[in-house]
C-alpha cells in the first residue's frame, strides 16, 4: 500500500480518502496537515449557519479522526522544518495539496522531488488561485462545462504541469453554492484517474499555456458586495446578486441606513426609464415583489434578508424611494 499525505481542508479531503478507502489501486491517506484550528472558525461557522444548504458538502476537516482514523495535524505554515521532517515520517508516495493556504516553496518541493500535487476544480490556467465560484458567476459562465484537475506543484501559483481533468456543469442561475458542490463532485473519480495515470511509465502531463492565464482575488461580501444600480447593466446585477448569494450574506444595497440583502432577482426587460431613476423603487407586482430600475428594465426583487433573515420587502422598500 501507497501512502498520502493531504495538505488542506474542506470536504474535497473527506472526498479523496472515501475514494480511495474504497478503491483498489493501492493508495491510502495516512495524515493531513492543515492550518490551526482558530483560523478554521469562519469556515466552520458559515458550514453551521447554512448547514442545510452545504448538506454532505460541509465537512470539518478535524472529523478526519473519528470518521477514518486518519491523525490531523495543525501547522501554521507547511513549509516549516518540522512539518517537512513529520511528513517524511510518513514515507509518502505523493503529497497533495487540497486547499492548503501556504504557498509551497522551494526547499519542500526539493525535498519531496516530483511528489507534490494539487487538486484544483478550476480550469487552469483560466482560474489560478483561490477565487473561483463568485466570479465565474460574474463572469458568465451559467450554462457551461468546466474543469478541475490533478496538477504538479512549482514554484509558481496554480502553473505546474496538469495531469488529469475531470469536468462539471454550472448551471444557469447557479449560486456559489450550486458552483461549489458540482465542483466538489469531481473529487472521487479525479484522484483514482489522476493516480492512475502517474502509474503509468511512458506517462507525459500537459503543459499550461501562460498567455490564457487569469488570476481573481478573493471576494468578501462585507467589502465587495455593494450593488451599484446607477451604473451597471441590469443583467450585470443579476449577476451579482447571485455571485454574492447562498451561502454568502448577499449583494447589499442601503434605504434610510438600512441594510438591505438581496438574495434573489429577475432582470425584466421593457420601458426604459432615464438614467436618473437608476436605483429607484418604481413598482411592485401582485406578489408583493418590488421593481428597482436598472438599465435596460426593472430588476424584480425575489428574496430580501435583513441581519441574516428574510423579511417581507414591504417592510423596508417603499416605492418612490431610491436604493444606495
Amino acid at each position: 500500500m501507497k501512502n498520502i499525505v493531504l495538505l488542506g481542508h474542506g470536504v474535497g479531503v473527506k472526498f479523496v480518502v472515501e475514494s480511495l478507502a474504497t478503491s483498489n489501486i493501492g493508495y491510502k491517506v495516512v495524515a493531513v496537515i492543515t492550518h490551526p484550528y482558530t483560523d478554521h472558525i469562519s469556515d466552520l461557522e458559515m458550514l453551521e449557519k447554512r448547514k442545510d444548504i452545504y448538506g454532505e458538502f460541509g465537512y470539518n476537516v478535524f472529523d478526519l479522526k473519528q470518521d477514518f482514523n486518519i491523525p490531523v495535524y495543525e501547522y501554521n505554515d507547511v513549509n516549516e522544518t518540522e512539518v517537512v521532517n513529520l511528513i517524511e515520517l510518513f514515507s509518502p508516495t505523493y503529497i497533495i495539496s487540497i486547499g492548503c493556504r501556504n504557498i509551497i516553496k522551494s526547499d519542500f518541493l526539493k525535498k519531496f522531488n516530483q511528489k507534490v500535487l494539487n487538486i484544483h476544480t478550476t480550469p487552469l490556467p483560466e482560474y489560478r488561485g483561490a477565487a473561483s465560484d463568485s466570479w465565474m458567476i460574474l463572469n458568465g459562465e451559467w450554462g457551461t462545462k468546466k474543469y478541475g484537475c490533478l496538477h504538479f506543484i512549482d514554484q509558481g501559483i496554480d502553473t505546474g504541469d496538469i495531469v488529469e481533468k475531470e469536468y462539471y456543469d454550472i448551471s444557469n442561475f447557479s449560486y456559489p453554492i450550486d458552483v461549489f458542490k458540482s465542483r466538489m463532485s469531481i473529487f472521487k473519480s479525479l484522484i483514482i484517474k489522476g493516480l492512475l495515470k502517474l502509474s503509468q511509465p511512458d506517462f507525459v502531463p500537459e503543459k499550461q499555456y501562460a498567455n490564457s492565464a487569469t488570476v481573481f482575488p478573493r471576494l468578501i461580501t462585507k467589502r465587495d458586495g455593494h450593488i451599484n444600480f446607477k451604473n451597471w447593466e441590469g443583467e450585470d446585477i443579476i449577476k451579482f446578486i447571485y455571485a454574492f448569494g447562498y451561502p454568502f450574506p448577499g449583494a447589499y444595497c442601503f434605504l434610510n441606513d438600512v441594510k438591505l440583502c438581496i438574495l434573489k432577482a429577475e432582470f425584466l426587460q421593457g420601458k426604459l426609464f432615464h438614467p436618473f431613476a437608476n436605483g429607484l423603487i418604481v413598482g411592485k407586482n401582485n406578489n408583493n415583489e418590488y421593481k428597482i430600475v436598472v438599465k435596460g428594465g426593472v430588476c424584480l426583487v425575489k428574496t430580501l434578508e435583513v441581519d441574516g433573515v428574510e423579511v417581507p420587502q414591504g417592510k423596508f422598500f417603499k416605492l418612490g424611494k431610491f436604493l444606495k
